[in-house]
C-alpha cells in the first residue's frame, strides 16, 4: 500500500497490517471484505436460481439474508474506506505533525490510529438496546411481582395446588432443560438426582415418567436393625440426606419470584468502556458519541495523556473519520467533550 511521505513509519506498519493481515492476522480488513462480497454474491446467485425455478417460499428468506449481508458487506467497506483515508487524506498531514512532537513510540501511533478508527461506530443500536432493556426489566419487575402475589393468594385459600406453585426442588425435578436443542437434556436428567438428594429408588420413577427408559423398579430391601443399635449409613445416604434436609430449608417459589422483581426494580442497563462513554449524554450526535468514544479509547485502553497538541489531532482525525459534510470537528469540540466526559489528564488549556 503506497502513503505519503508525511506519514509516520509507525502508522504505515499499522494501517498496513490491518488493511492487508500480518503474521498474527492473515486475513486483513480487505480479505475479510472481499469474503463479505463473494458472500453477497453467492446470496444474489440463489435468489436468481429460485425466480428461474419458480421456488416463490424460498425467497422472503433469501432476501432477508441478503440485505443482512448487505450491511455487513457496507459496513466493512466502510471500515477499510476510514483506513485509507486515515493513510492518504491530505488533512492527516498537519494531525501527524501535531503528534510527531508528542508521542515517543510505536505504541502510542498504533493506539491512535487504532483508536480512531476503531470509535467509528453507529451508536443508534446501543442506545435502542438499553431503551429496550430498561422497558423490560420494569415489565420483569411487575410480571414476577403479580405472579408471586397471585401464588401466595392461592396458597391462602386452602386448596392444595401443585407443588411446583411452591417447591423449587419440585420445579427442577419436573423441568427438562431443552436449550442448545437438548444437548445437555440427557446429562441434567441424570444429575438432577443429585442435586436434589433423590435416593435411588425415586431416581427410576423420575425417569420413567419422563420417558426416559422404563427401567423397572429395583427390588425393596427390608433391613431388621437390632434394638440399640444404630443402621448403617453409606457416606452416599449421608450426602443424599444433607441435600434432602437442605432443599427443605429452601424458601418457597414465591419468595424467589419477589427477588426476580426486586432485582429487575433495582437493575439499571448500561455499557462500560467505549460505548458506554460515547452514549452517557442522552444528545445522539455523530460528533459527540464519536469524540466521546475516542477520547474513551486514547485514555483509558492506550494510555494517552489529553495534551492540546493530542487534542487537536483528534479534531482533524474526527473530520477525516466521520467524514460528513454537514460535520465539522474543531479543537474546542474536543476538549468541550472530553471536560463532560470527566477525561483525566486533560490538559489545562487556559
Amino acid at each position: 500500500m503506497d502513503f505519503p511521505t508525511y506519514v509516520p513509519a509507525a502508522v504505515r506498519a499499522h494501517i498496513t497490517a490491518l488493511i492487508e493481515g500480518d503474521s498474527g492476522v492473515p486475513m486483513g480488513w480487505q480479505g475479510t471484505l472481499a469474503h463479505a462480497e463473494r458472500r453477497l454474491a453467492e446470496i444474489d446467485e440463489k435468489i436468481q436460481s429460485s425466480i428461474r425455478l419458480g421456488k416463490d417460499d424460498c425467497l422472503p428468506g433469501l432476501r432477508k439474508e441478503r440485505a443482512e449481508a448487505v450491511a455487513h458487506r457496507d459496513s466493512l467497506a466502510g471500515d477499510v474506506d476510514c483506513l485509507r483515508r486515515l493513510a492518504r487524506d491530505a488533512t492527516m498531514r498537519d494531525a501527524y505533525a501535531l503528534l510527531t512532537r508528542e508521542f515517543a513510540d510505536d505504541r502510542q501511533w498504533h493506539g491512535f490510529i487504532y483508536s480512531a478508527w476503531a470509535a467509528r461506530v453507529d451508536f443508534a443500536g446501543y442506545r435502542d438496546r438499553l431503551r429496550r432493556a430498561a422497558e423490560l426489566t420494569g415489565e420483569i419487575a411487575q410480571a414476577a411481582g403479580t405472579l408471586a402475589r397471585l401464588i401466595r393468594q392461592f396458597s391462602a385459600t386452602g386448596i392444595n395446588g401443585p407443588s411446583e406453585f411452591y417447591s423449587i426442588p419440585e420445579l427442577l425435578r419436573q423441568t427438562d432443560n431443552h436449550e442448545l436443542e437438548g444437548y445437555n437434556l440427557h446429562m441434567w436428567r441424570s444429575m438432577r438426582r443429585v442435586v436434589l438428594g433423590d435416593p435411588p429408588r425415586r431416581d427410576v420413577q423420575v425417569a420413567m415418567s419422563a420417558e426416559e427408559g422404563g427401567e423397572p423398579m429395583p427390588p425393596i430391601e427390608i433391613v431388621r436393625v437390632p434394638i440399640g443399635e444404630k443402621p448403617e449409613i453409606t457416606p452416599e445416604e449421608k450426602v443424599r440426606n444433607m441435600l434432602r434436609y437442605a432443599w427443605g430449608t429452601a424458601p418457597e417459589f414465591s419468595a424467589l419470584l419477589e427477588t426476580v422483581a426486586s432485582a429487575a426494580r433495582d437493575f439499571k442497563p448500561s455499557k462500560a468502556g467505549m460505548i458506554g462513554a460515547a452514549i452517557a449524554s442522552r444528545q445522539r450526535s455523530p460528533k459527540t458519541e464519536y469524540l466521546r468514544a475516542f477520547g474513551n479509547l486514547l485514555t483509558d485502553v492506550h494510555d494517552i495523556a489529553m495534551t492540546t497538541p493530542v487534542m487537536k489531532a483528534m479534531a482533524i482525525t474526527a473530520n477525516v473519520v466521520i467524514n460528513l459534510p454537514d460535520v465539522y470537528v474543531t479543537y474546542d469540540d474536543v476538549r468541550k467533550t472530553l471536560a463532560k466526559l470527566g477525561v483525566e489528564r486533560l490538559e489545562n488549556s487556559s
